[in-house]
């Protein structure tokens, strides 16, 4: 990931929940923060060229190893599309509960959709 720093801590993700946008999907939630420019992390300032960004799964997934899957299949979906989201935000990706954990191209194609809706596509309508 070029253009991106994880997000850690949880008062982060508490930042992005509580201050920013969410759109809810069919598997996937995405919230996103526009980060102000005097944003700090151990005094050190955030640059404003980066995304933040951190994946969640429901506890209601059972068992790690499933949602170690389902966290790793967010990371390639947002790997993919990283090049069309606009810099500047601290977004979190969540994949709800779902029986049975959807197939790559479904989250793919909805996180692009979520993303679209939220204004942080580049590309607009284009696939």
């Amino acid at each position: 990931m070029q253009n991106s720093l994880p997000i850690r801590f949880n008062y982060e993700f508490s930042r992005v929940y509580k201050r920013g946008r969410f759109i809810p999907g069919r598997f996937i939630v995405v919230h996103c923060f526009k980060r102000p420019s005097h944003l700090r992390h151990n005094n050190v300032r955030i640059p404003t060229g980066m995304n933040r960004v951190g994946f969640s799964v429901s506890r209601k997934v059972k068992g790690a190893v499933q949602r170690n899957r389902c966290r790793r299949l967010l990371k390639e979906s947002y790997r993919l599309l990283e090049g069309e989201i606009t810099l500047g935000y601290d977004i979190v990706f969540m994949l709800k509960q779902v029986d049975p954990i959807p197939e790559f191209s479904q989250i793919q194609d909805e996180m692009r959709r979520i993303l679209r809706r939220l204004d942080l596509s580049q590309n607009g309508g284009q696939k």
